[in-house]
């Protein structure tokens, strides 16, 4: 489970596949119960992200959660859709992954590895080879593709970060605290670790650009003279841009370059040690 050289060449950071299938399909469920899954969790979001737009008012949009939380909902929508197109049978002629009755049982292929992986097939399990070469995904799974990069870091950059810095001890904990600073990153988790989607270190560029277009609109916000829903002239007193300027640029730093970075190392991490367990005890 190493960190391979090939993860830094530039055609790593490419959204090319050989095998859409990577992004419909788990290693550990049969199609149906995978699908039912993601069904279940993109109207779980769906309807509290609407809830959440009463929760905050007019000030919904300022808010980093909230942000998050309509990019891990756009997910699941997606990630539904795509399956529920897979599962109904488009492309499984030419997919290797999904002939005939495979369809409806989990895919026990290890797809999104390197070439270093290709030596230890064994003779019980079945690997797809990856050939950066070829490209099968469609625009939309292109598409899935970025928005799951996006959705699973900044989720769980944003449970540490309000956790630890925003959230104030006895406060109240309501339903859309719960959902969007813990089972947002949960459920991006249970992603990765149940679905073949495969995580590249130099993706970690399309949730970086997220975070910064955010933490350049916070300085515009205040520079226009905004203010947060109780009237102070900053979002998240982190980010206090007026009073503790030092102490905002620092917060601006330790998020995009300290925990962004930190936490697509474990993501990457969590993605290889799943395809490794795959290879360990196969289906």
């Amino acid at each position: 489970m190493c960190l391979c050289p090939e993860e830094f060449s530039f055609k790593r950071l490419r959204l090319s596949h050989p095998y859409s299938s990577a992004f419909t399909t788990s290693p550990w469920l049969p199609l149906p119960l995978f699908l039912f899954y993601r069904l279940v969790a993109a109207f779980y979001f769906l309807s509290w992200l609407i809830y959440s737009g009463f929760n905050d008012g007019g000030y919904w949009f300022i808010y980093l959660s909230n942000w998050v939380f309509t990019i891990v909902t756009a997910h699941f929508l997606l990630a539904m859709f795509i399956t529920t197109h897979y599962c109904c049978g488009a492309g499984v002629e030419d997919d290797p992954a999904g002939y005939g009755p495979r369809r409806f049982k989990s895919e026990t292929y290890i797809v999104g590895l390197s070439s270093e992986d290709e030596g230890n097939e064994s003779k019980e399990q079945s690997y797809v080879k990856a050939k950066d070469e070829h490209d099968d995904l469609s625009l939309w799974t292109k598409v899935s593709w970025v928005i799951f990069t996006i959705a699973s870091v900044n989720s769980l950059v944003m449970t540490i970060a309000y956790w630890s810095a925003v959230y104030t001890p006895g406060e109240e904990i309501d339903g859309v605290s719960v959902n969007e600073h813990i089972l947002a990153a949960v459920f991006m988790l249970i992603e990765i670790t149940i679905s073949n989607i495969p995580v590249r270190l130099l993706h970690f560029i399309y949730s970086h650009v997220f975070a910064s277009i955010y933490m350049l609109f916070t300085v515009i916000y205040w520079g226009a003279g905004g203010r947060d829903k109780d009237g102070n002239r900053y979002i998240y007193r982190m980010l206090n841009y007026q009073e503790q300027p030092g102490t905002a640029i620092l917060a601006v730093f330790l998020i995009l370059i300290i925990l962004q970075s930190a936490v697509h190392l474990f993501l990457f991490a969590l993605f290889r040690f799943r395809t490794w367990l795959i290879s360990k005890y196969p289906q």
